[in-house]
């Protein structure tokens, strides 16, 4: 494969993850339930978070399927277009990163999108799969002690970070620099569409589970 090429298949591969990631389950699940634009509503995110506080846990769960599903395919079409060796791993990092970037600054609605995490999530499970266990549960453990749904996100991130430095360790995977690099980049833009959260949670004004939403 030659210079030309391998770059050519890279940016098809950004730009498809990101017009994957730009399709909001959020708002199209919004408009279906209730006729409803989430990004009036609470915090403004297309996630299922907030969509779980405007409409409730099925409509939650719905978006964080859609979402979810987003990561996976835009990774799963970058493998399927790269050829075997070591240029795949680094699709796949570029294509899930650019997912979460067009999760989280959609084209489509004008850049107000979600904060990231069930795209990441997603992404993640085709990358490194074993290392989404040690996201699920920090983000289960976070939540249970806290009530507050962006605490476990923030924590999942490094809950990602922990697992996969583990599971390279361990050698149950082989290491990789380029789902290091995912985990890292997908995570501080985690970090950044969580700036407000983390204010408010410094605060003591981060809503919690149960809590009514904030129009």
């Amino acid at each position: 494969m030659g210079v030309l090429p391998t770059v050519v298949l890279f940016v098809i591969t950004a730009v498809v993850a990101y017009l994957i990631g730009s399709f909001s389950g959020g708002f199209v699940v919004g408009k279906m339930y209730r006729n409803v634009d989430l990004r009036r509503l609470g915090s403004g995110s297309t996630g299922a978070t907030n969509t779980l506080r405007a409409l409730g846990p099925g409509a939650a769960g719905l978006v964080a399927v859609l979402d979810i599903a987003k990561g996976a395919l835009a990774v799963f079409l970058a493998h399927e277009l790269v050829p075997t060796g070591d240029l795949r791993p680094a699709a796949e990092a570029l294509a899930g990163t650019f997912a979460v970037v067009g999760h989280c600054w959609p084209v489509t609605l004008q850049g107000r999108g979600g904060r990231g995490i069930a795209t990441g999530f997603g992404a993640l499970l085709f990358i490194a799969s074993p290392t989404a266990v040690f996201a699920v549960v920090f983000f289960g453990v976070a939540v249970a002690v806290t009530r507050i749904v962006s605490v476990g996100s923030l924590s999942s991130v490094v809950g990602a970070l922990v697992g996969y430095l583990v599971v390279s360790y361990l050698g149950l995977v082989p290491f990789h620099w380029a789902p290091l690099a995912f985990i890292l980049i997908g995570g501080a833009i985690v970090f950044v569409r969580h700036l407000d959260n983390i204010r408010r949670i410094l605060a003591g004004r981060e809503p919690r589970l149960g809590d009514p939403i904030r129009s």
